[in-house]
C-alpha cells in the first residue's frame, strides 16, 4: 500500500530557509521506497511531500535522517503528518 508523508516549515530567518534549499533542493537523489518528492519553498516557510511504496519505505528513511537533521539550521517541522494513498495517478 501506498504512503504519503507532508512535513511543513516555517521560517523565522533567511538562514533557515537556505538550509532547507541545501539539504533538499541540492538534489535529493533516489531513495529506495520513494515513488514521488513534491517540494515547495516560498518566503514564509516550505512543503516537503512524498509518496512511499509502503509505510515502512517512509518509516525506515524518516529514522536513517532524523539524526543529521539536528545538526542544521533548520527550525523544527511546524506540521508533519501522513496517509495511506486511495489514488494514485501520474500523468
Amino acid at each position: 500500500m501506498k504512503y504519503c508523508t507532508v512535513v511543513e516549515f516555517e521560517w523565522e530567518d533567511a538562514a533557515q530557509r537556505e538550509a532547507f534549499e541545501q539539504l533538499t533542493l541540492a538534489g535529493g537523489g533516489v531513495v529506495d521506497g520513494r515513488l514521488v518528492r513534491v517540494i515547495g519553498v516560498d518566503d514564509a516557510g516550505a512543503r516537503a511531500i512524498e509518496v512511499w511504496a509502503s509505510p515502512d519505505d517512509a518509516r525506515r528513511f524518516a529514522e536513517r535522517t532524523a539524526p543529521d537533521l539536528g545538526s542544521t539550521a533548520l527550525p523544527a517541522p511546524s506540521r508533519v503528518f501522513g496517509f495511506e494513498v486511495s489514488a494514485f495517478e501520474v500523468a
